[in-house]
């Protein structure tokens, strides 16, 4: 299957004057694909300005206003993202890996089959740098689930979530490289609005577990397990046409 590989930094826009590591632009990769099956698989791997994604269901809790104002108290974004799971916060400090992989509509994929595969794909690829790590919950972890990536069993590592749609899957991983004073308050103040249990000290990040692995080797590594076989790299113009994704409204209204 063809493989396209978009890279992207917060800050920077591409050509087509996208955001390059915008959140939204998630879903309308995950909507083209589905209408557009012969694009084959794309891959983004970016490194977000900071964050609050929130889940739909968070969204019906008491305290989510506060929650959301909370967030942009602390120069976070608020947003409603496409995957489940629950909220995350997160900075530049972190990756966000996204695979958009067609699907036939007349099959039926379980979403346990496709956390259990990409959760190997990331104990090999903590293993190829020397860091030990198993598809594991971490009792009191944040947006808690069982297809967490862990380590010693202590710290979770990495966040994974999926959202289908007729015609294609999106599964999405957060990746702490290191974790800022910010995001572990922010994330602590929103937990406590929104009435959900956590832990902190189950917020781990890949340069606290292994202070040998750079964040230049963390990226390749990504690149190397989820998207070997792209064929260079493109931008999100051109997978849209150059057709801007960004709106001018804030992200928490826009979302669908």
């Amino acid at each position: 299957m063809r493989t396209t590989l978009i890279r992207g930094l917060a800050g920077e826009r591409d050509r087509g004057l996208n955001s390059s590591a915008g959140l939204e632009a998630s879903k309308r990769v995950l909507h083209l694909v589905a209408e557009n099956n012969e694009l084959g698989r794309v891959v983004r791997l970016y490194r977000p300005a900071s964050t609050v994604a929130f889940s739909r269901r968070e969204t019906l809790l008491n305290g989510f206003a506060e929650a959301v104002a909370e967030a942009t108290t602390f120069g976070f974004e608020p947003y409603i993202r496409p995957a489940g799971g629950r909220a995350v916060a997160l900075d530049t400090d972190w990756f966000v890996l996204d695979v958009i992989t067609p699907e036939d509509r007349g099959r039926t994929v379980a979403h346990r089959d496709v956390f259990t595969d990409f959760g190997g794909k990331f104990v090999a690829l903590f293993s190829e740098l020397g860091l030990e790590t198993a598809v594991a919950p971490v009792a009191g972890e944040y947006c808690p689930g069982d297809y967490s990536i862990s380590s010693r069993g202590a710290v979770k590592l990495v966040g994974t979530a999926q959202r289908v749609t007729r015609g294609a899957r999106l599964f999405s991983a957060s990746i702490p490289y290191s974790v800022s004073p910010n995001v572990s308050e922010v994330l602590a103040r929103v937990n406590d609005l929104l009435e959900l249990e956590w832990n902190p000290s189950t917020l781990g990040s890949v340069s606290d577990e292994s202070s040998g692995i750079t964040r230049d080797q963390l990226e390749a590594a990504l690149i190397a397990n989820f998207a070997a076989d792209a064929e260079g790299e493109s931008t999100l113009a051109d997978l849209f046409g150059a057709s801007p994704v960004d709106s001018d409204s804030p992200a928490i209204a826009r979302a669908s």
